[in-house]
């Protein structure tokens, strides 16, 4: 069997992965890529074995080496002649390393030779790789570095959005970013993550603090959609938190509407990258129907879903996207609260792709528990029900979150007396 060293496989690993779309951590992944292979140009229609594949992208214990045959196959898919060719090529790159060249990985980051999805990907590994073994664990000096240098603020604090890390490691480089980059449409976006995380920590002098400091910023015509949404997100949960009757205004969502007439537009994900790196066309629509689900105002959130849809059609054939799947899992909360769907729902119709979103699911796999638990709940599935509350209060202890547990708790008391109502 050939010599396959950790750099090398490390390195034949990511470049099967950039090829691919994204890492391969899942056993279902790895069925993909046997499938994949097989159609491939490069690979000759070879055949790997997904046991195999699961061995070499370390999804089960290894024993042994590599034949050949794999690594070659693996090599092709990746866009070389073969293995040695590929270990050529990655020896070139080592050998060609001179004083001006690259040595510290912000400065990788910002090389003209890696195209921009090369960039989104190695920022994303950079995201995984960095983060604390724990949810309190500290920032890591290399993150901290990347949030004080250009290419590492674009492509991996502003990329790598870290949110169910706030209230701890990705919360301290969203702080040293803000030291280091003061364009307005930063501003923006750091404020408002991380009136985000102290909301959801519910220290209320803080995020206090923080909505005043974020209404009073600029925000110039071009900025993105992302961070005007969750600015949009910030209005609606504050005001939400404040009213006697914890309902949204419907004159707040009036004006929210009428500014999503300003927000630029954005292009279409394309194939060759994960679908939401800041290319989602709603994403200011998104964050408005987020603080829309967890404030409960169903209604306000069925007439801002079917707004959305009426501005951005390309959204009903968009798959594999998170935000998108998110917006659907909402719509079914939203159906069945106004009484417009029925609680035989099956899961699997919005949660089958989300699994492979690997950049935002730790947070956002909060918001499906909670989309499942309205269901549970509905149906009177007290073991489901007990399960999804476990996940949820877990995640909120650990990761500094209350508000998320206090979120379950109050909407178990919502449920019974809608039901009275009903």
């Amino acid at each position: 069997m050939p010599r396959l060293t950790p750099p090398l496989h490390t390195a034949l690993r990511e470049a099967v992965a950039a090829r691919f779309g994204q890492s391969l951590r899942y056993p279902s992944h790895c069925d993909a890529l046997e499938a994949e292979l097989q159609k491939a140009a490069g690979s000759g229609g070879r055949r790997i074995s997904p046991s195999t594949l699961r061995r070499f992208f370390g999804l089960v214990e290894k024993e042994g080496g590599f034949h050949l045959y794999t690594l070659d196959t693996l090599a092709r898919y990746a866009g070389h002649a073969d293995f040695e060719a590929f270990g050529e090529a990655v020896s070139a790159l080592v050998r060609t390393k001179t004083p001006s060249a690259p040595t510290d990985i912000p400065e990788l980051l910002a090389m003209d030779r890696l195209a921009h999805p090369e960039r989104l990907l190695l920022g994303y590994f950079l995201g995984r790789v960095t983060r604390p073994a724990t949810p309190d664990g500290p920032a890591t000096d290399l993150a901290l570095r990347l949030a004080a240098h250009p290419a590492g603020q674009e492509f991996f604090v502003e990329s790598f959005v870290d949110l169910a890390y706030l209230n701890g490691a990705y919360g301290e480089v969203v702080a040293e970013y803000l030291r280091h980059k003061t364009t307005a449409q930063a501003r923006l976006f750091g404020h408002a993550v991380l009136f985000l995380g102290e909301f959801l920590a519910e220290d209320e002098a803080a995020w206090r603090a923080r909505l005043a400091h974020l209404r009073a910023l600029p925000v110039p015509a071009d900025t993105h959609a992302f961070p005007r949404g969750r600015r949009a997100l910030a209005e609606i949960m504050a005001t939400w938190h404040d009213a006697p009757d914890r309902r949204v205004p419907a004159s707040l969502l009036a004006r929210l509407q009428a500014d999503a007439a300003a927000v630029p537009r954005v292009m279409m994900p394309v194939q060759a990258l994960p679908a939401f790196y800041n290319m989602f066309p709603a994403g200011y629509y998104f964050f408005v129907a987020a603080a829309l689900f967890l404030t409960s105002e169903f209604e306000a959130l069925l007439a801002w879903l079917e707004f959305t849809a009426a501005e951005f059609p390309e959204l009903a054939t968009l798959e594999h996207n998170v935000y998108n799947e998110l917006l659907r899992a909402y719509r079914a909360v939203a159906l069945l609260r106004t009484g417009r769907d029925t609680p035989g729902f099956v899961r699997s119709a919005f949660l089958f792709s989300l699994e492979t979103h690997t950049w935002l699911l730790d947070y956002y796999q909060v918001h499906i528990w909670l989309v499942e638990l309205h269901f549970a709940l509905v149906a009177g599935d007290s073991a489901a029900v007990e399960v999804l509350q476990n996940q949820i209060s877990d995640f909120a202890a650990s990761h500094r979150m209350p508000f998320l547990s206090g979120w379950h708790k109050a909407l178990r008391k919502r449920l019974l007396q809608w039901h009275k109502l009903s």
